[in-house]
This record gives C-alpha cells, structure tokens and sequence, in this order.
C-alpha cells in the first residue's frame, strides 16, 4: 500500500541521486573527461569546453570501435 511516506522517500532518494551524478559530471568535465550520453541509441560526449558532439573522442574509441 502506497503511503505519502513511500513517496517522500521515493523523492528523497532520486534528489540524492540526481545531486550526485550532477557533481559527478561536474568532476569528470573539470578531470578532461568528456560525458557521454544517448539519444534513440546515438551516443554524444559532452567534451570538457562544454561541446556536445556525436564524433568519438579518443577517450572513449576502444569502447565504440
């Protein structure tokens, strides 16, 4: 059964999570190492300048070559 006390915590736990990958993120940019995402299975990195791109940076070519 569903209490507003589930949802509090449910909310709870994603604004903790959502938090830590915001500054894990932060920290790979400022480390030099691009984020990567996707979108309908097309991968994109954010690089460290703040470009986002679909081109593989050489960081990541042993995963997706």
């Amino acid at each position: 059964m569903k209490t507003i006390e589930n949802y509090k915590f449910r909310d709870m736990i994603l604004r903790i999570g959502i938090t830590a990958v915001k500054e894990a993120q932060a920290r790979s940019l400022v480390n030099g190492v691009p984020n990567v995402f996707s979108r309908d299975g097309v991968p994109y990195f954010q690089m460290p300048s703040g470009e986002i791109t679909s081109k593989i940076p050489k960081e990541y070519e042993s995963v997706y070559n």
